[in-house]
Protein backbone atom coordinates (compact mmCIF):
# COMPACT_ATOMS: atom_id res chain seq x y z
CA UNK A 1 0.00 0.00 0.00
CA UNK A 2 1.36 3.27 -0.57
CA UNK A 3 1.94 5.52 2.01
CA UNK A 4 -0.53 8.83 2.21
CA UNK A 5 1.85 10.82 3.47
CA UNK A 6 4.52 10.32 0.95
CA UNK A 7 1.66 10.66 -2.04
CA UNK A 8 1.43 14.20 -0.50
CA UNK A 9 5.02 14.57 -0.58
CA UNK A 10 5.45 14.03 -4.14
CA UNK A 11 2.52 15.78 -5.28
CA UNK A 12 4.45 19.35 -3.68
CA UNK A 13 7.52 18.59 -5.18
CA UNK A 14 5.65 17.66 -8.93
CA UNK A 15 3.60 21.60 -8.22
CA UNK A 16 7.52 22.81 -6.94
CA UNK A 17 8.92 21.10 -10.56
CA UNK A 18 6.26 21.74 -12.98
CA UNK A 19 6.49 26.21 -11.39
CA UNK A 20 10.23 25.50 -12.79
CA UNK A 21 9.15 24.46 -15.61
CA UNK A 22 9.48 20.47 -16.22
CA UNK A 23 6.55 19.42 -17.72
CA UNK A 24 7.18 15.76 -18.60
CA UNK A 25 7.13 14.39 -15.56
CA UNK A 26 5.99 10.73 -14.68
CA UNK A 27 4.58 8.72 -11.73
CA UNK A 28 5.16 4.99 -10.69
CA UNK A 29 6.86 4.35 -14.17
CA UNK A 30 7.84 0.43 -14.49
CA UNK A 31 11.44 -0.35 -14.11
CA UNK A 32 12.59 -3.88 -13.80
CA UNK A 33 10.14 -5.50 -11.27
CA UNK A 34 9.08 -2.18 -9.37
CA UNK A 35 8.14 0.75 -10.31
CA UNK A 36 10.16 4.50 -9.70
CA UNK A 37 8.32 6.78 -8.06
CA UNK A 38 8.41 9.65 -10.45
CA UNK A 39 10.42 10.04 -13.94
CA UNK A 40 11.11 13.70 -15.09
CA UNK A 41 12.39 12.71 -18.86
CA UNK A 42 13.54 16.19 -21.13
CA UNK A 43 12.87 15.53 -24.62
CA UNK A 44 15.66 17.91 -26.07
CA UNK A 45 18.34 15.74 -24.41
CA UNK A 46 16.82 12.29 -24.03
CA UNK A 47 17.92 11.99 -20.79
CA UNK A 48 15.66 10.21 -18.08
CA UNK A 49 16.20 11.40 -14.14
CA UNK A 50 14.90 8.73 -11.63
CA UNK A 51 13.26 10.55 -8.11
CA UNK A 52 12.83 8.23 -5.28
CA UNK A 53 10.41 9.56 -2.00
CA UNK A 54 10.80 8.72 1.11
CA UNK A 55 9.40 10.09 4.52
CA UNK A 56 11.50 7.55 6.36
CA UNK A 57 14.04 5.43 5.67
CA UNK A 58 16.48 7.40 3.49
CA UNK A 59 18.65 4.14 2.75
CA UNK A 60 16.29 2.78 1.58
CA UNK A 61 15.09 5.27 -1.30
CA UNK A 62 19.18 5.43 -1.85
CA UNK A 63 19.51 1.71 -2.20
CA UNK A 64 16.54 1.69 -4.70
CA UNK A 65 17.81 4.41 -6.90
CA UNK A 66 21.00 2.14 -7.12
CA UNK A 67 19.03 -0.67 -7.81
CA UNK A 68 17.84 1.37 -11.04
CA UNK A 69 21.04 3.15 -12.00
CA UNK A 70 22.18 1.12 -14.62
CA UNK A 71 18.71 2.83 -16.47
CA UNK A 72 18.57 6.43 -15.43
CA UNK A 73 20.80 9.46 -16.64
CA UNK A 74 20.54 10.85 -12.96
CA UNK A 75 19.05 9.64 -9.72
CA UNK A 76 17.92 11.57 -6.88
CA UNK A 77 16.81 11.40 -3.06
CA UNK A 78 14.21 13.48 -2.01
CA UNK A 79 13.39 13.80 1.25
CA UNK A 80 12.24 15.56 4.35
CA UNK A 81 14.50 18.29 5.80
CA UNK A 82 15.96 15.75 8.55
CA UNK A 83 15.93 17.70 12.17
CA UNK A 84 19.67 17.34 12.93
CA UNK A 85 22.92 18.41 10.78
CA UNK A 86 24.58 15.30 11.58
CA UNK A 87 21.81 13.07 9.88
CA UNK A 88 21.86 15.98 7.07
CA UNK A 89 25.62 15.51 6.81
CA UNK A 90 25.19 12.14 6.92
CA UNK A 91 22.70 11.76 3.58
CA UNK A 92 24.29 14.71 2.08
CA UNK A 93 27.73 12.45 2.02
CA UNK A 94 26.17 9.08 1.08
CA UNK A 95 24.35 10.68 -1.76
CA UNK A 96 27.71 12.68 -2.96
CA UNK A 97 29.51 9.93 -2.72
CA UNK A 98 26.89 7.65 -4.63
CA UNK A 99 26.52 10.48 -7.22
CA UNK A 100 22.71 10.69 -6.42
CA UNK A 101 21.20 14.51 -6.09
CA UNK A 102 19.38 15.62 -2.94
CA UNK A 103 16.80 17.63 -2.69
CA UNK A 104 15.25 18.20 0.78
CA UNK A 105 11.60 19.36 1.67
CA UNK A 106 10.87 21.69 4.29
CA UNK A 107 7.19 20.43 5.34
CA UNK A 108 6.80 23.39 7.81
CA UNK A 109 7.13 26.07 4.58
CA UNK A 110 6.53 23.58 2.18
CA UNK A 111 9.46 24.42 0.19
CA UNK A 112 12.19 22.54 -1.59
CA UNK A 113 16.41 22.82 -1.91
CA UNK A 114 19.14 21.35 -2.96
CA UNK A 115 21.29 20.17 -1.14
CA UNK A 116 23.66 18.62 -3.98
CA UNK A 117 23.31 18.11 -7.88
CA UNK A 118 23.05 14.51 -9.25
CA UNK A 119 26.07 13.49 -11.02
CA UNK A 120 25.26 11.84 -14.25
CA UNK A 121 25.51 7.82 -14.34
CA UNK A 122 28.65 6.08 -16.49
CA UNK A 123 27.19 2.95 -17.32
CA UNK A 124 23.91 3.01 -18.69
CA UNK A 125 21.93 0.09 -19.92
CA UNK A 126 20.94 1.89 -23.37
CA UNK A 127 17.81 -0.92 -24.06
CA UNK A 128 16.60 -0.89 -20.87
CA UNK A 129 16.83 3.58 -20.64
CA UNK A 130 15.16 2.80 -24.22
CA UNK A 131 12.02 0.71 -23.07
CA UNK A 132 11.82 3.65 -19.89
CA UNK A 133 11.66 6.31 -22.95
CA UNK A 134 8.94 4.40 -25.14
CA UNK A 135 7.15 3.68 -21.91
CA UNK A 136 6.72 7.54 -21.42
CA UNK A 137 6.32 8.25 -24.89
CA UNK A 138 3.03 6.26 -24.96
CA UNK A 139 1.67 7.08 -21.55
CA UNK A 140 2.07 10.88 -23.23
CA UNK A 141 0.59 9.91 -26.41
CA UNK A 142 -2.40 8.03 -24.66
CA UNK A 143 -2.64 11.46 -22.21
CA UNK A 144 -2.04 9.21 -18.73
CA UNK A 145 1.07 11.70 -18.11
CA UNK A 146 0.99 13.40 -14.90
CA UNK A 147 2.03 17.20 -16.26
Amino acid sequence: MINCQEDLFREEYCKYRFKHGKRNIYKEVPVFSRSVDLVEYNAHTKEITAIEFKINDWKRALNQLLVVSPCFDYLVLCYPKPKTEKCLNQIRSSCIRRGVGLVLWDSKSNTFSNVCDAQGISALWDVQKLQIITYIKNQKAGKNHDR
